[in-house]
């Protein structure tokens, strides 16, 4: 739907009737003067008569004309633009509706699998582009290394920020990690992942409805005296709605991982109705995507909202074009 925006449209319209008035006015008074000033000129028929006046006259009333139209042309244009000629229309935004909080274990027995790790998180957030997502790190405590955000260059940006953590003699990524009896300590660090999301008590309208998934990478390999244990964790996500999805570093074919640690690990995920995954499983990342998407996606219907727009390319071009049309043709006129 086309408008006009503001008062300025009856304005213009008369503004516009009064120029083309005055220019009526301006060249019968002009025609006026010329009369008064002839010269009568006797037998002026034989000039007249002449082929090659004929084609002179005829060529300069063409000229003359075009010229006109041009003018005419431009100057509707030109009080188009001046109107603010606009689109209006309705559109609607239906906002994703997906929670995911990456939980990441840095203790050391991870150390050699941690920037892998985040390599795969990288490639999962630009997965879920438009969904909010937030890194936790955790040894004996958990630390929020991002809260939950849809700013994907900001989650980029803080995933090579980690990466060079990593590669970083300082180890500065431990900071806030180590305040407990023990390290990886995961039934806490899967806790505190869980309490990440906004509480039901306080959740604003927008994260209302919106599902929730925890993404847990640890070998499961606990050392010390934890307040959850991890199948205490996981009974806390299944009562908040959180499904867990694992990936397990330490599931390998070697012989030194005790395989009753990836049992506890798988059970207690796939109980949440998540998954179980092993980090070198080339299908891990593609069916975690798919999973969340499939049974976890709530797309709620966003808020109707009128858009006005400006609408100014073809009457811009329509004055551009009279202008140069009518310097053209000016020159020709006076030749």
């Amino acid at each position: 739907m086309i408008v006009l925006q503001g008062w300025l449209a009856p304005v213009w319209l008369v503004a516009a009737a009064g120029a083309i008035a005055l220019a009526i006015v301006l060249v019968r008074r002009r025609r006026d003067r010329r009369a008064d000033a002839d010269v009568p000129v006797a037998h002026s028929e034989r000039l007249t008569a002449l082929p090659g006046y004929r084609r002179s006259l005829r060529r300069y009333t063409v000229l003359l004309s075009a010229l006109a139209a041009v003018v005419l042309v431009g100057f509707v244009a030109a009080s188009v633009l001046t109107l603010r000629l606009a689109v209006q229309r309705v559109d609607r935004t239906d906002p994703a509706t997906r929670d995911i909080v990456l939980c990441l274990d840095v203790s050391g027995s991870m150390v050699d699998y941690d920037s892998e790790v985040v390599g795969v998180f990288s490639d999962l957030a630009k997965r879920f582009e438009g969904e909010r997502l937030s890194l936790v790190l955790f040894n004996a405590s958990a630390v929020t290394y991002f809260p939950l955000t849809s700013d994907l260059s900001y989650i980029e940006a803080q995933f090579a920020r980690l990466q060079g953590e990593f590669a970083s003699p300082e180890q500065s990524y431990f900071d806030g990690t180590l305040f407990g009896d023990g390290s990886s300590l995961v039934g806490d660090g899967l806790a505190s992942c869980v309490t990440r999301f906004p509480d039901a008590a306080a959740a604003t309208d927008a994260d209302a409805g919106r599902s929730r998934s925890v993404i847990l990478v640890t070998d499961n390999l606990v050392a010390g005296k934890q307040v959850f244990s991890l199948p205490e964790a996981g009974d806390l996500a299944r009562d908040r709605g959180v499904r867990v999805y694992g990936i397990n570093p330490g599931d390998t074919e070697s012989e030194d991982y005790i395989p009753d640690i990836a049992d506890e690990f798988r059970s207690v995920v796939t109980a949440s109705g998540g998954a179980y995954y092993a980090l070198d499983d080339p299908d891990a990342i593609p069916d975690i995507v798919r999973r969340i998407e499939r049974e976890q996606a709530r797309v709620t219907a966003g808020p109707m909202r009128v858009v006005i727009a400006d609408a100014p390319a073809l009457a811009a071009w329509a004055a551009l074009l009279a202008l140069v049309a009518a310097s053209v043709l000016g020159w020709a006129v006076r030749r």
